[in-house]
């Protein structure tokens, strides 16, 4: 791979944000919902999506460098497109491990690219995984873990804003589910090794989550879910925990909102509750029930 300053890289990262410049005045509000034919558009586009895989390359360089995540997992980071899950003002960050706003005051981003990989590490998420997600946003970080876990895997991820979930289902290129309408589900989209199925609900995050966990509880015969929160919860989660069945394994952020948190690991096993807690973090507040 090309050292993350050499010509062709520093290249990649000014030709996705010239052509980021495309989409810049494309609405009057950036915070309104993106519309569908705009998120076609920029799927459409294959110069702005080779540009974006090729400045990700620094990124996976860096990520290499700091961390000791698997090689799928930094695959994952370069050829999930970041900038279609991004606000189209945004584009051209879409290549940075920054977080990126969803909505003005600030409640849903897409999270840095590293965030995501911390937690998936924690979890031990592989492939044939279950994933339980709680904040789909816009579906980036189920994209990067529909990625992961690979056709034999199973994402699940619940979404409290409605207009982000009907986002992330488009994105995710999802059909309905018809076991109701609360829920959207899709096979994926593209090559089959890239397609692990994934089901997006729309709601509070813990009421289904727990739901969800229960249900497995009753299918013994199912592999145990693992769980990512993506935001910061205020305290333990006490009722998720409950519903964990033996190997199963949550992370959350735990900690006021502009306070002091900590990214919490949760696995049961044999029966009893094993915490850890793994540095200091920054994560948007939840919503929903407190």
């Amino acid at each position: 791979m090309p050292s993350p300053t050499s010509p062709e890289l520093r290249a990649a990262v000014a030709s996705l944000a010239a052509l980021a410049v495309r989409y810049d005045d494309r609405r009057p509000d950036r915070w309104a919902p993106v519309p569908e034919q705009l998120d076609e558009v920029i799927a459409r586009d294959v110069d702005l999506a080779e540009a974006g895989r090729v400045a990700r390359a620094p990124l996976v360089a860096e990520l290499a460098r700091r961390f000791e995540f698997p090689a799928h997992y930094l695959d994952a980071i370069l050829l999930v497109p970041r900038e279609r899950f991004v606000l189209p003002e945004d584009l051209a960050a879409s290549a940075d491990d920054t977080p990126l706003p969803l909505d003005r005051a600030g409640h849903a981003t897409v999270s840095a690219p590293h965030a995501y990989l911390l937690t998936y590490s924690l979890l031990g998420l592989a492939p044939g995984d279950r994933l339980l997600e709680l904040g789909t946003g816009t579906g980036y970080g189920a994209a990067l873990a529909r990625r992961i876990v690979g056709p034999t895997g199973h994402v699940t991820s619940i979404e409290i804003d409605p207009a982000l979930h009907v986002r992330a289902a488009r994105l995710l290129g999802a059909r309905p589910d018809p076991r109701g309408d609360e829920a959207l589900a899709c096979s994926g989209a593209g090559p089959s090794h890239e397609a692990a199925s994934v089901t997006l609900l729309c709601g509070d995050g813990r009421s289904l989550a727990e739901h969800v966990l229960a249900v497995g509880r009753a299918l013994p015969s199912e592999r145990p879910w693992k769980v990512a929160v993506t935001y910061a919860l205020t305290a333990p989660p006490a009722a998720l925990e409950d519903q964990l069945a033996d190997g199963s394994v949550l992370v959350a952020p735990v900690g006021p909102w502009e306070g002091h948190q900590e990214l919490m690991r949760v696995e049961r096993r044999q029966g009893a509750l094993l915490r850890e807690v793994h540095g200091a973090v920054r994560y948007v507040a939840e919503r929903g029930r407190g």
